[in-house]
């Protein structure tokens, strides 16, 4: 009877498991349109978690990098933000090559290293916590007369597994919420702009 019991038991957590994962909208990791450069360590091949977000942006690669750099301004509109980003120094309102951060998202508190910094074109984070590694990379693509922005993360760690178990798509909703708000922005800015130039005449 024991041995019936602990059976049907692993069958039903086999099958949870198997619903969790479904769950994961993610898209798969593909190298042929792979457009983020990995370190070795956090290459999606090397990782327990991968996540990919992208949208389009009606508007230059210089006004989405600034919204993007603007870390101290995050949480006025992104609600995965959740207290003031403060860099170190406490002297400047924008990333910068090198800076670390203090970032507070999914209720935890992160300190990032900023890794990657090629104004208008690439920006990359480490988070190196002793139960969570994280790269998070965003690429900005020029696409016509706007681009299309990509975010991406790979994690592995004790705070990853719990995410896969219990909130799969937790990560994948907030990226796809911060990059639907910078383009809201960004494109309000570029609407913005061109008033006050059309004013000017």
């Amino acid at each position: 009877m024991k041995t019936i019991a602990l059976f049907l038991i692993t069958i039903g957590l086999t099958g949870l498991v198997s619903d969790l994962f479904a769950q994961l909208n993610t898209k798969k990791y593909n190298p042929e349109t792979n457009v983020v450069i990995w370190p070795e360590a956090f290459h999606p091949d090397n990782t327990n978690f991968y996540v990919y977000n992208d949208i389009y942006i009606n508007a230059p690669a210089e006004v989405v990098w600034q919204i993007l750099i603007e870390a101290t301004k995050w949480h006025e509109y992104y609600e995965g933000s959740q207290k003031p980003v403060m860099i170190e120094g406490g002297s400047q309102n924008v990333l910068s090559d090198g800076v670390t951060f203090e970032f507070k998202t999914m209720g935890i508190n992160f300190e990032p290293t900023i890794r990657e910094f090629v104004p208008n074109e690439r920006l990359a984070w480490q988070i190196d916590r002793r139960r969570l590694k994280a790269w998070h990379a965003w690429v900005i693509l020029p696409m016509g007369d706007g681009v299309k922005l990509v975010t991406a993360e790979t994690q592995n760690g004790f705070l990853t597994t719990m995410q896969k178990w219990f909130q799969p798509n937790r990560l994948l909703n907030f990226h796809e919420l911060w990059l639907s708000l910078i383009k809201e922005r960004a494109e309000m800015r570029v609407k913005n702009q061109a008033d006050n130039a059309f004013g000017e005449t």
